[in-house]
């Protein structure tokens, strides 16, 4: 029961992700709807070019068809918007031949659910239809210029073409799939993100005219700090008060360091891997890169947190759906290709339509 549950949460997943997938270009294509709106001519109106465009299973689309499942798309998802003529009008320059290829794609494979008799309830149509179009139905679709009979029949479309999707690609799809490549698909993951790691700490640097004397205040440094921790601003002033006026110490404290495991130098990182958060380094002599000098330095780590990445039980469905939406990606295209051939699919009409043509123009 636990595995069937499963199965239908993936399903559904998988349906989801289908759907939007294919209305991925019609969202990029919005992006113009995110400019600066400008004030619009009333009496701005679109201009509609229409003809055949294509003809499947002896049934012909025209550019009325293209546009009403655009307008449905707009109303829907963008109902101001779809108010504007001029940005309806970029909307459709730009996706009716896209929306075009999609209505081809949907009444082949709603020819091939016709042909293995596949039923839609009128009753989940008829529930489906109030719930796209709000309790008042017919103003609705009196406002996108449908009949009642055509939001039935793009309904019932739509979901034929999602049942057959599923019968004849993703069960498929899914029957490639097994634990083994879920499981190498993790391990890539964990190649690709490693445990995440941030390491708070900061940097005091001791330098003198001599070796000597920098390891000198550098010991007296660190006896201080083992007998009681102190911030390295109190220190560096502790330790500026001991000094000869005549010694040419210098003493300086860095900034808060705020670094991830992946941006940490080696050197850095081989000091503080070797600490405890809130402890301190002893004194370590290095070689300035700025002028050759020897500089003595004591490391504080503040904090470091390592963040593991997600684990394989909170990974699986999504590793596992990922998977089958490539498979799918592989099935689609040979099915489709597979229903022109077999429903005689005519290219004429699509070979005979103009490279520029723009079925919609703006007056």
């Amino acid at each position: 029961m636990a595995r069937d549950l499963k199965l239908a949460i993936i399903h559904q997943t998988s349906m989801i992700i289908a759907m939007k997938k294919k209305f991925l270009f019609l969202l990029l294509c919005l992006s113009f709807l995110s400019l600066p709106a400008f004030a619009e001519d009333p009496q701005l109106e679109i201009i509609i070019q229409n003809r055949i465009l294509a003809t499947v299973n002896g049934k012909n689309i025209s550019v009325f068809d293209v546009m009403k499942k655009m307008d449905v798309f707009l109303t829907r998802n963008y109902p101001e918007e779809s108010k504007s003529a001029t940005q309806r009008h970029q909307f459709y320059s730009q996706s009716w031949r896209q929306v075009l290829d999609q209505l081809i794609d949907n009444e082949l494979i709603l020819a091939d659910a016709e042909k293995l008799q596949v039923k839609i309830p009128d009753a989940k149509i008829r529930e489906t239809i109030h719930e796209r179009f709000g309790p008042n139905v017919m103003a609705s679709l009196d406002e996108l210029g449908l009949t009642l009979d055509e939001a039935w029949q793009m309904l019932y479309t739509e979901m034929a073409v999602q049942q057959m999707s599923w019968h004849r690609v993703y069960k498929k799809a899914q029957d490639h799939i097994g634990p083994a490549d879920v499981k190498v698909a993790y391990h890539d993951y964990l190649e690709k993100n490693p445990p995440k790691e941030e390491w708070k700490y900061q940097v005091l640097s001791i330098r003198a005219k001599t070796e000597k004397l920098g390891s000198i205040y550098a010991q007296k440094a660190y006896a201080l700090i083992r007998n009681e921790p102190l911030s390295f601003e109190t220190l560096a002033k502790k330790l500026t008060e001991e000094t000869e006026p005549d010694s040419d110490i210098s003493i300086n404290v860095s900034n808060e360091y705020n670094v991830e495991g992946k941006d940490l130098s080696s050197s850095h990182k081989t000091i503080l891997c070797n600490l405890e958060p809130g402890a301190y380094s002893e004194p370590i002599a290095q070689v300035s890169r700025h002028d050759n000098s020897t500089v003595h330095r004591i490391f504080y780590l503040k904090d470091h947190k390592v963040s593991p990445p997600s684990t394989f039980d909170s990974m699986v469905e999504k590793l596992f759906d990922d998977l089958v939406q490539n498979e799918v990606s592989k099935e689609f295209p040979p099915y489709l290709a597979k229903l022109r051939k077999q429903f005689n699919f005519d290219e004429k009409n699509l070979q005979s339509i103009p490279a520029d043509f723009q079925p919609f123009s703006l007056h």
